[in-house]
């Protein structure tokens, strides 16, 4: 009972030094882009990709659906 104590205690320990490891690795963002809003290029591409779409959508719609001129 006494060595299956022991391996809890020394697994805990091993976990808990793991977890610290982990912790380690965490970098906070830089100050100046959590607080200014700086964005990375992948967000002006995802909005370039959807206003590229939208662009062909109200094309195709418009020559579905044509309108015809009201005076």
């Amino acid at each position: 009972m006494r060595s299956f104590s022991t391996i809890c205690f020394l697994a805990l320990i091993l976990a808990i030094s793991m977890c610290s490891y982990g912790e380690a690795a965490y970098r906070k963002p830089p100050f100046n882009g959590s607080i200014f809003g700086k964005r990375n290029s992948l967000e002006y591409d995802n909005a370039k990709a959807i206003t590229a779409m939208c662009e062909i959508a109200l094309e195709a719609c418009q020559s579905w659906f044509p309108q015809g001129e009201s005076k």
